[in-house]
């Protein structure tokens, strides 16, 4: 448990001199992360080509909801393999939710250009997403089941066996 706080809060160190969340959020009460067996917060947010995308698209399909910024090493690790079992079928929606509001767009968009990523990609500029999902530390993913359900939850980079763990949990009846 130690190790995944420490995994979960390692992009902390590496993040610019902005804060990680905005100021008004920063004074807020300590968000509630959602419990697993919950519907999972939903949210429209508009990807880096300006287009609405809500997570209600992804409604039928498993959707790997992956919080990242441009400056996290973690976050970087991940998405290629993210990206390449993204290709593996149509039953799983990997949606990339950039922390804008402690990253900048642009070094968001040379991110996914350099490493290829063509699922989509939605803009969190206000943190509210975020703060929705509970999201303290980068990289965060969470698994939702076809019906909109969250079934499993990780904090920290999820590489080869854990992201096939927790497929598995969200594809379970």
């Amino acid at each position: 448990m130690l190790l995944l706080r420490l995994a979960a809060t390692s992009c902390q160190a590496n993040a610019p001199a902005r804060p990680a969340v905005p100021p008004a959020a920063a004074e807020a009460p300590a968000p509630s992360v959602p419990a697993v067996g919950v519907a999972a917060p939903g949210f429209t947010l508009q990807t880096l080509e300006g287009e609405p995308f809500s997570l209600a698209d992804g409604r039928g399909k498993i959707v790997v909801l992956n919080f990242w910024a441009s400056w996290c090493g973690p976050c970087r690790d991940e998405m290629p393999l993210f990206e390449s079992v993204s290709h593996e079928g149509d039953d799983v929606l990997f949606v990339g939710v950039n922390a804008t509001a402690s990253d900048d767009r642009e070094a968001a968009a040379d991110f996914v250009r350099r490493l290829e990523i063509t699922f989509p990609i939605v803009l969190d500029e206000s943190g509210d997403v975020a703060a929705a999902y509970g999201v303290t530390g980068l990289p965060a993913t969470f698994f939702i089941d076809r019906d909109g359900i969250l079934r499993a939850r990780a904090l920290g980079p999820v590489l080869n066996d854990r992201l096939r763990e927790h497929l598995a949990l969200a594809r379970a009846p």
